[in-house]
């Protein structure tokens, strides 16, 4: 950190300040604190990854805390017990809602496994999907765990959240519960005594060892695939947080491959997650260290070999640390005054004027320069607090971000902002607008699906019970002018409802009578 200060104290010398507000020369604590997992889960590796690369990169100390996984990470973040923790995104994305957290890289991307047995109790088929599961028991993972809270959500999902199912899940560790899937023989008897049918785990692909020799000891251990329309629904209602994926063949072993076919499931991404009160300039420089040294992380996230890292490491992340923003935007930030001299013709003019002449000319020119680097900076905060309603509200976000734009435009007309600054912070705004709509366009979407499911279900009553059939669909249209007035949906949508709505009732409407 010594040439850090150095830095900050030449700029201070100046009475300046670099565009990204570097504190002057405030040391690094003593020792930084990451959450991980368990010494011999991959969480683990990834954490002693990052601790190798802030201390070669930027010079800081990172203490690698084990852990019970994700959803203790993420305790222990909110408690104020460690500064930086490793997550499941799909665990962390009520907080990230709730600024409580903020995220800083997407640094792996993690499967979704159901591994089940090729043979079952006489008398029962083994399960080939997981509708199959519905009356056996699950290991669902222990209560609190990363694995648990991924496996309720998939549940739910399949609607397999019965209570039936619940009563006879196993709530053993990983580990434990694989054992008891592989044990021979598999026993049959009253629900209280069955042996798993199946076992859910989220990892890495192909990252656990555990998983892989239990593969090769027990060659009818299998996996399930989950369905398209399951996929479908969970990565349409959940952008970004579920993504389709396949664990192709071979993953786990080869002559013969295990599993013998692609396997079609979902992946949730795992990221470095700070506080909002973090030290800025401390998640500056861990940001950085990743960035520069982002092909190291390729054995966790093989897209890293080739692929940009400012782009990769951020992918499909809507709240991002300001700080961590700053860094993808601009680079090295202990080379934010050497980039604001180099790119800085008004400063550079400045100081020349003030050598050769008067303090006026320069201070003029960095007055200057300094109330366009506000807008930048305006810009970026903005945009923050904007990206916290659009999972909720995306028409809103859109509406913000269109007046935050044309704010910037007067600005521009007026001859406040050089060209250069307004074309940077134009671009930003747009690509955040492109992201609202794109976030408006997947809700319609998931509209139009469940009003084909309501309808279907409109008809199913229509023959049986007219009446009942009559009142449900006022219940739809009802449904539609509340969603309306809550702003879930916009007027064109609503409209757009509404047709399908009529459409369809014109057309079933026959079948009534015949």
């Amino acid at each position: 950190m010594a040439c850090v200060g150095h830095i900050f104290r030449c700029s201070g010398g100046l009475g300046l300040r670099s565009p990204l507000h570097l504190p002057a020369c405030r040391p690094a604590p003593q020792s930084l604190s990451l959450a991980t997992g368990s010494a011999t889960g991959y969480y683990y590796r990834l954490g002693k990854q990052i601790k190798t690369s802030t201390e070669e990169t930027v010079k800081l100390d990172l203490t690698v805390q084990e852990s019970n996984g994700s959803i203790d990470n993420l305790q222990r973040l909110l408690a104020g017990k460690v500064d930086f923790a490793l997550v499941q995104l799909d665990v962390a994305q009520e907080s990230l809602e709730a600024g409580q957290v903020e995220a800083i890289a997407v640094l792996a991307r993690e499967h979704v496994h159901v591994i089940s047995r090729g043979q079952a109790p006489e008398g029962n088929a083994p399960p080939r999907e997981l509708d199959d599961l519905r009356d056996r028991a699950i290991a669902i993972g222990t209560p609190g765990s990363g694995i648990r809270f991924t496996a309720d959500q998939i549940l739910a999902a399949a609607r397999l959240n019965t209570p039936q199912l619940l009563a006879q899940a196993n709530e053993s560790g990983f580990s434990e519960a694989l054992d008891l899937l592989s044990a021979q023989p598999l026993e049959s008897g009253p629900p209280e005594s069955k042996q798993p049918s199946a076992v859910f785990y989220v990892g890495r692909l192909g990252a656990s060892e555990r998983l892989r020799q239990a593969f090769v000891a027990e060659p009818t251990l299998t996996l399930l695939p989950l369905s398209p329309s399951l996929i479908n629904y969970l990565s349409t209602q959940k952008p970004g947080i579920y993504q389709p994926a396949l664990i192709p063949s071979g993953t786990y072993g080869v002559s013969p491959n295990i599993p013998d076919r692609d396997i079609t499931t979902l992946t949730t991404p795992t990221v470095l997650i700070a506080r909002p009160d973090a030290d800025p300039q401390i998640v500056r420089l861990v940001t950085w260290s990743v960035i520069a040294t982002a092909r190291q992380y390729a054995l966790f996230y093989p897209e890293l070999q080739d692929g940009e890292p400012e782009q990769l490491l951020r992918q499909k992340l809507f709240y991002i640390h300001p700080s961590a923003f700053q860094v993808y935007e601009q680079g090295d930030p202990r080379l934010a005054w050497v980039r604001y001299w180099e790119n800085n013709s008004d400063l550079q003019a400045g100081i020349f004027l003030l050598l050769g002449t008067s303090v006026l000319g320069m201070l003029l020119q960095h007055w200057r320069r300094r109330r366009s680097q506000h807008l930048v900076n305006r810009t970026l905060q903005r945009i923050s607090e904007i990206s916290k309603t659009l999972t909720n509200d995306p028409q809103e976000a859109l509406r913000e971000i269109e007046e935050l734009s044309q704010d910037n435009r007067l600005q521009f007309i007026a001859g406040s902002v050089p060209d250069e600054i307004y074309a940077q912070v134009q671009q930003k705004t747009e690509t955040f607008g492109d992201q609202c709509r794109s976030v408006l366009d997947t809700q319609r979407r998931t509209l139009v699906l469940d009003t084909l499911l309501l309808l279907d279900d409109w008809q199913e009553t229509l023959q049986t019970d007219p009446e009942a059939a009559l009142q449900k669909l006022s219940q739809i249209k009802q449904q539609y002018r509340e969603m309306l007035l809550s702003r879930q949906v916009d007027i064109q949508a609503y409209m757009e409802l509404m047709e399908l709505t009529l459409m369809s009732v014109m057309t079933l409407a026959p079948k009534q009578g015949q």
